[in-house]
């Protein structure tokens, strides 16, 4: 029947069939193994592909979390250090007070020198270092303003006065500096510059 179909189709029956087997042939188990197995290496190229792609946002995470631990643990910090700031600024008004008798006090005095430099270099070890303002341009980023004096002494803008220096955490202000601001002295206007004066 099949040979029937094909000569009438002017086609060489014997011819055909011959390669139509040939080609069962090249079809056969090693064929099938070979396509299972390129099949197989591309389904693992493509884990690969993506086992690097998840290792690679996983490396990205770990980063982020690192970042945000330092900033957790740089914020910690900040509190505990905060509180030791005014530690300090006490330690360094007890240091300025004038001493009445020698005798007694100087023992005392020595004892608060040494905790007071021990207690600085604590702090500067976990970062904490202590800056001012005085005679610089006033920058807001690093000083807080509580007023201004007016004065020809300085230029406008410039720092006079720092009633409490500023304190840095790494790279962060901790607390500015307080400080007083220069600014022009305002010029009156004298009885015989003032127009209303003027033709009596």
């Amino acid at each position: 029947m099949i040979y029937g179909l094909l000569n009438r189709l002017g086609v060489d029956a014997a011819r055909f069939l011959s390669i139509i087997t040939r080609q069962m042939v090249k079809k056969g188990p090693v064929t099938k193994i070979k396509e299972e197995l390129l099949a197989k290496e591309a389904e693992l190229d493509e884990i690969k592909t993506l086992m690097l792609r998840k290792a690679a946002e996983f490396d990205n995470a770990r980063k982020r979390w690192e970042r945000e631990r330092n900033v957790l643990v740089r914020q910690a910090s900040a509190e505990v250090l905060r509180d030791m700031v005014e530690v300090w600024d006490n330690f360094e008004r007890a240091l300025e007070t004038a001493v009445e008798d020698k005798n007694t006090f100087e023992s005392y005095k020595r004892g608060v020198e040494l905790i007071f430099s021990q207690f600085q270099d604590a702090l500067v070890r976990h970062g904490l270092n202590q800056y001012s303002c005085l005679g610089k341009e006033f920058n807001p980023a690093l000083a807080e303003a509580l007023g201004h004096f007016e004065t020809d002494q300085a230029e406008p803008g410039k720092v006079v006065d720092e009633l409490k220096k500023g304190f840095m955490l790494g790279d962060g202000v901790l607390r500015p500096a307080q400080v007083i601001v220069a600014k022009e002295i305002k010029k009156n206007q004298s009885q015989g510059d003032n127009p209303e004066n003027e033709g009596g």
